[in-house]
C-alpha cells in the first residue's frame, strides 16, 4: 500500500489522504483530524474518543 498514511487509530497503511474523513476498511475508524489533534475528544466523526477506539481496537471490539 505504497503512498497511503497510516490510520490513527489502527497504523495500518489505508488513508489516501489525511483529513478527508476516509474511513478506515481495517478498523473502521473515520478518519478526523481535529480527533488526531486532541485523542480524546469525543463528537467529532466518530462516537468514541481516539483514545478510547485505539484501546478497543486492541481489545478486539468494534471502533465507534
Amino acid at each position: 500500500m505504497a503512498g497511503k498514511y497510516k490510520c490513527a487509530c489502527c497504523g495500518n497503511e489505508t488513508i489516501t489522504e489525511p483529513d478527508f474523513y476516509e474511513i478506515c476498511p481495517v478498523c473502521g475508524w473515520e478518519d478526523d483530524g481535529v480527533q488526531r489533534e486532541d485523542p480524546d475528544y469525543k463528537g467529532g466523526a466518530n462516537q468514541m474518543s481516539l483514545n478510547e477506539a485505539r484501546e478497543a481496537y486492541r481489545k478486539g471490539l468494534p471502533v465507534q
